[in-house]
């Protein structure tokens, strides 16, 4: 019995299957090239923050198939190289998305408009959304009360308020 089990596992495993990768390996894989790949991918994309992201993607990607590889720092390389073309294909669709979005639009608040912001930003949460939802979305008090979740009595409650501390504001 114990012959025909060491044949029937001999018949199974061949030396050609790779073998399951240990923690161990993958980390001394990882120690080996994590900083090679940081390197290539700030070369290829130019920023440091996206090619630690970039490197640590495609050390993952690696990492269940470390076992199997012939040449796993070869390998690396081009997950590397991959991901980062991935990214600039993503960071050119973003920014046309930006430009698009921007078309027309004014790249720049007047000195005006910049001080009411800032007098917004001054208020709390609340009363700066009551503003800018009734006067610049046009919204009705029962609307914004819909959306901040409070009673419509609360909605005039707190534009009366903003409207005192902008006027005090602004004035300054």
């Amino acid at each position: 019995m114990q012959a025909d089990t060491l044949k029937l596992q001999a018949t199974t495993m061949t030396p050609s299957e790779p073998r399951p990768a240990t923690t161990v390996d993958f980390d001394e894989f990882f120690r080996t090239y994590r900083a090679m790949a940081v390197r290539w991918a700030t070369a290829l994309v130019g920023n440091r923050a996206v090619a630690e992201e970039l490197a640590q993607d495609a050390m993952e990607a690696v990492r269940p198939k470390l076992p199997g590889l012939d040449n796993p720092a070869g390998y690396l390389r081009r997950t590397v190289v991959n991901r980062a073309n991935s990214w600039h294909r993503w960071h050119a669709r973003s920014q046309r998305r930006e430009l698009r979005s921007a078309a027309g639009q004014p790249t720049a608040y007047t000195q005006t408009t910049n001080e009411m912001l800032g007098a917004l930003a001054s208020l709390p949460y609340q009363q700066r959304a009551a503003v800018a939802l009734r006067y610049w979305a046009d919204w009705t008090d029962e609307q914004i009360a819909d959306a901040l979740g409070c009673a419509p009595a609360t909605v005039r409650v707190l534009l009366h308020r903003a409207m005192a501390t902008l006027k005090k504001e602004i004035s300054e």
